[in-house]
This record gives C-alpha cells, structure tokens and sequence, in this order.
C-alpha cells in the first residue's frame, strides 16, 4: 500500500494525560469543510486515514495526529477517531486498518 505520512495514536490515561501509543505510516486522505447549521457555521473537518499495519493498536474515542509526537503532546489540532475496520482478507499488501476520524 502506498502512504503518504506518519500518523501517530494518542491516547487518553487514567490519570487524565495523553501518552503517544505508537506511530504508523499511513495513506491520509483529509477533507477540509464547514457545515452550515440553522445556528451558523461548523467546522466539519474529517479524515480517513489506512494504516498499513493490520495489528495497529487503535482504538474508539483516541486522538490521532499526521506527525510523530512522542513528549509535550497538545491535543488541540488532532482528530478524534470515530470508526475502526481492519481490513485483513487478501495479500498482506492489501491488508489495512480503515480508521476514520473527526
């Protein structure tokens, strides 16, 4: 598979802080928009990212950003994941984690 950058996982622990799970190369295919809503606009930003790793340790609710950052992690800019599917039929060059993100 083809990628195009390194996304790095965050992930929230007990303790309320962010650590960096691990960072993957990736195909990142981001939409950048607004939304018109009866009260006025919102941002409607959203990304599907596949990770060429089938065993990728991501997860519902965990931030993902298009760098790798492992110290100093500032969550204001980064995506949260909202859907995973692990796509394991075929090659292993086929074989992906889908993951989107908002």
């Amino acid at each position: 598979m083809t990628t195009n950058a390194v996304c790095t996982i965050v992930r929230t622990a007990d303790d309320g802080s962010y650590y960096a799970v691990k960072s993957y190369p990736c195909m990142w295919i981001e939409v950048e928009g607004y939304e018109t809503k009866k009260f006025g606009e919102e941002r409607a930003d959203a990304a599907q990212i596949f990770i060429t790793d089938i065993g990728a340790d991501v997860l519902k609710g965990d931030y993902i950003t298009k760098k790798d950052v492992s110290e100093g992690i500032d969550i204001s800019g980064m995506l949260t994941v909202t859907n995973i599917a692990r796509r394991d039929y075929g090659s292993a060059d086929m074989q992906h984690v889908e993951v989107g993100a908002k």
